[in-house]
């Protein structure tokens, strides 16, 4: 057995305490609370780690394991990015971040598979494999001839119709995808449609819903505009992703369908950047920035003061301002620019996040039973959030990652 002691905790449910310790038995929780409530069994070990303040690992529920880097050539190479992948995954886990979503791309469920086999070091992995995009949709390649689309299904999938729909489900589920990633509007980075066209008709979200549910997989939607997110929360969708421009009936419609929002809203900062300091970013794209911009900031409050459940997501994959292993950036701008109380950040980065997973009960807590996943960060992060960025020990699955 280990324990591990702290100037203070954090347990992803409650309020925090302060003097805490957590038992850790392999890699499961025994015991967390007060120090003095959790003694060190005879022949245990102890970690003291001073004054920091234990968490549980946080959660990014919105990450693309693509190895994108400045410069990549049009063609993806393949190998070289997988490789990329892996070092981005450990990134990732030094960060903090001891689970996370992949919501699509080529390499997450491989990366899944070596991590849990031991091969490398990184973060728990719900991997969605490629997403789902009707035709000229946000997952489509639109820079690419129709006819070698077939060539990165590992990637994406551009499908049409309602059988069509279903069979794009079971390919993914048959790679191994953890969830379904579908794409119900445009988005920022495709150039050839926009955030608030509506695609997949009502009748296609209906049966990926379906058809991955009926297969024990939930759905996360990519969806900005107001209609494809009713769409998609109509149709019953399990997470809303980025919903920058959702409007009160969308937010009723996930009141009412107890649908969660993922919000990305850290790329708030990186669209002001790119917006205030354009470099090499296309027109239309820093137009396009601009634009959810100015919904962002009301649509992330009135989603929040009307009680939507919220996760933490970082949208990370690589490029300058979105590197992966920065997911602390998210946490610091729904505090910072969005104005939600830091505890309540840390709620939605641990224990919330969990439940949009659908993995309450073993990660983002420090509860008995749960996964071994704790950290340590220096200062109160529930009293300044930015505490999450200084992260001293890691701990994932009962394994020691990083240690002072």
């Amino acid at each position: 057995m280990l324990r591990i002691t702290g100037g203070a905790l954090f347990d992803g449910h409650g309020g925090p305490i302060d003097d805490g310790a957590v038992l850790v038995d392999g890699g499961r929780i025994v015991a967390a609370g007060p120090a003095a409530q959790v003694p060190a069994p005879e022949g245990a070990r102890n970690i003291d780690l001073g004054d920091r303040a234990l968490l549980p690992g946080l959660i990014d529920a919105h990450v693309h394991f693509q190895g994108h880097r400045p410069g990549d050539p049009e063609w993806p190479d393949s190998p070289l990015l997988a490789m990329r992948s892996i070092a981005d995954a450990d990134a990732v886990l030094r960060a903090g971040f001891t689970t996370v979503r992949d919501c699509g791309s080529a390499y997450g469920i491989a990366l899944r598979t070596a991590i849990e086999e031991g091969t490398a070091s990184g973060p728990r992995i719900l991997a969605a494999g490629p997403m789902l995009s009707q035709t000229g949709g946000h997952g489509d390649w639109h820079e690419l001839p129709f006819d070698l689309l077939d060539r990165v299904t590992d990637e994406r999938l551009v499908v049409d119709g309602v059988e069509a729909c279903r069979v794009a489900v079971r390919r993914v589920v048959r790679a191994g995808a953890d969830l379904v990633k579908i794409c119900t509007t445009g988005g920022v980075g495709s150039r050839r449609d926009h955030m608030l066209d509506e695609h997949f008709t009502i009748a296609e979200i209906e049966a990926i819903v379906d058809e991955a549910h009926r297969l024990g997989r939930r759905v996360a939607a990519h969806a900005q505009g107001p209609r494809g997110v009713l769409n998609a929360v109509r149709a019953g969708v399990d997470s809303i992703e980025h919903g920058y421009f959702i409007d009160d009936d969308g937010i009723r419609a996930m009141l009412d369908h107890g649908t969660a929002l993922v919000p990305t809203f850290g790329l708030i900062r990186a669209f002001r950047d790119s917006v205030e300091r354009p470099t090499d970013a296309p027109a239309w794209r820093v137009e396009k920035q601009r634009q959810c911009i100015e919904a962002m900031e009301r649509t992330f409050p009135a989603a929040v003061a009307a009680g939507v459940p919220i996760a933490t997501g970082s949208d990370t994959y690589g490029t300058p301002g979105r590197e992966l292993g920065t997911g602390a950036t998210e946490l610091l701008a729904m505090a910072e620019d969005g104005g939600l109380p830091a505890l309540d950040v840390l709620r939605a980065a641990t224990a919330g996040a969990a439940r949009v997973l659908g993995l309450e009960g073993t990660v983002g807590e420090l509860t008995p039973g749960a996964s071994a996943d704790v950290i340590a960060v220096a200062g109160r992060p529930w009293m300044s959030i930015g505490a999450v960025r200084d992260v001293a020990f890691v701990m994932a699955r009962g394994e020691v990652i990083v240690a002072p």
